[in-house]
């Protein structure tokens, strides 16, 4: 049973990066990691994607450790438009 398990909440303040964690321990070789958020009233957005290694775009940085059993999604700057519900999810 595929299964991703995540905090229920976080909290920062716009100083300092947010770090989101997210486990993942029955994923595949092949699975992709992916993150969305999605802000109330508003369909998901993409923020990044990975698979067997750390990524980086404009938004956010993706940490996934060698085991590949959690992934790590770094926010360097956030501010009051960030506040939203994350999700991590696995390619089907």
């Amino acid at each position: 049973d595929a299964k991703s398990t995540q905090p229920s909440s976080m909290e920062s303040t716009e100083e300092e990066p947010v770090h989101l964690p997210c486990s993942h321990s029955t994923i595949s070789g092949n699975e992709y990691i992916y993150w969305y958020r999605q802000v109330p009233l508003r369909g998901p957005e993409y923020i990044i994607h990975g698979l067997k290694q750390n990524t980086s775009n404009r938004m956010a940085f993706l940490a996934i450790p060698s085991d590949r059993k959690s992934s790590t999604l770094i926010l360097p700057r956030v501010s009051l438009s960030d506040a939203a519900v994350y999700y991590c999810i696995r390619d089907p």
